[in-house]
């Protein structure tokens, strides 16, 4: 089998929990990683989770990559090692907002006008 029949799959990919707007408009991928998510990812998430067996060498590799035992070399293991990077990371919220605790007692000499 040639190297052009990997990662083929029958359906787009779409991870609307993580990427509610699309993995091309969400700024964490670039375009050609974008594009390698819609048609690959659910190739990628079979292979990573040993629910699809690799067929080509290229798949081969990726398994190899997803265990942990290489490097990512090619565009399909750069844009599967991203994809892993943002939904395992975990989300910082920020609040511009400051909380007043409510047991601090406040002075008199606070309460006092000059």
């Amino acid at each position: 089998m040639g190297e052009d029949n990997s990662f083929q799959v029958e359906r787009k990919f779409w991870d609307d929990a993580h990427f509610p707007y699309g993995f091309s408009r969400s700024g964490d991928f670039t375009l050609e990683q974008a594009a390698l998510m819609e048609a690959h990812g659910h190739a990628y998430v079979a292979l990573s989770s040993g629910e699809r067996k690799p067929i080509t060498k290229m798949e081969e590799h990726f398994v190899a990559f997803c265990k942990g035992d290489k490097e990512a070399t090619n565009s399909h293991e750069k844009a599967w090692s991203r994809y892993s990077e943002k939904i395992n990371c975990p989300k910082r919220r920020y609040s511009l907002t400051a909380t007043v605790s409510k047991d601090v007692p406040i002075a008199e000499s606070e309460l006092e006008d000059d």
